[in-house]
């Protein structure tokens, strides 16, 4: 695993600062749009974790690298875990860019509140939104790349890219026609909201989503395992 891992972050490493001043300028148009820095956060997040992961999968094909690693001391599973590593690293190395940037910008806002661009992005943050903002950040950016692993480990990023629109497509009207016939939200739900709001149950909430994101991510990167080996190059 740990060789896998630094082979990626190597590799990664050529494209990571490219991705990252290109997520920057991204960042900072988004907030400027919406007057509002919290947005920096999730798009470094996301930036950094997909562009550079699309690459090193796509790398992998194009190079024939899955085939030379099979001549490697390396088994199919520390490949996958390796791999996994890498974009939970990435995503990490994103939020904690976009926390850096953000906390640069709003700075700037104070020191300069009268500046045309700076004027609208004053507004005091609150801790409970910072953390909630982080949370969502890392969960976002892992939560769509554990489904599309599993897949990409079985058939290939040419193959995989194939199946996984379709699986949006099948999942988004299906989640559409089930928010229609909810109807108003249950009491338990309003409940839940009010508790979030609270210091205690945003921690609470965040360690929840925090763990959850833990699991998924153990239980897709088995998945990959076993799909990964029974596939045949």
């Amino acid at each position: 695993m740990k060789t896998m891992l630094m082979f990626d972050l190597l590799t990664a490493k050529k494209i990571a600062m490219s991705q990252m001043v290109l997520g920057v300028v991204v960042a900072l148009v988004i907030a400027v749009s919406t007057e509002t820095p919290i947005t920096i956060m999730p798009i470094m997040a996301l930036m950094l974790a997909y562009s550079v992961g699309f690459t090193l999968v796509a790398y992998d094909e194009r190079n024939d690298w899955e085939r030379f690693r099979l001549t490697l001391p390396l088994s199919r599973a520390d490949v996958i875990r390796g791999r996994y590593a890498t974009f939970v690293i990435m995503t990490l190395a994103g939020l904690l860019a976009g926390a850096l940037l953000t906390a640069i910008v709003y700075a700037l806002a104070q020191i300069m509140p009268d500046a045309p661009v700076l004027s609208a992005l004053s507004e005091p943050l609150g801790w409970q939104v910072m953390l909630a903002m982080a949370v969502a950040s890392v969960a976002f950016s892992l939560v769509l790349w554990l489904i599309a692993l599993p897949l990409v480990a079985r058939f290939g990023m040419t193959k995989a890219v194939r199946f996984i629109p379709l699986a949006f497509i099948i999942l988004l009207p299906i989640g559409t026609v089930l928010a229609q016939k909810a109807g108003p939200p249950p009491v338990f739900i309003t409940d839940l909201a009010a508790w979030a709001a609270t210091s205690e149950g945003t921690i609470a909430l965040a360690l929840a989503v925090l763990a959850f994101v833990a699991v998924l991510t153990a239980l897709s990167c088995l998945l990959s395992v076993k799909l990964y080996e029974k596939r045949e190059f």
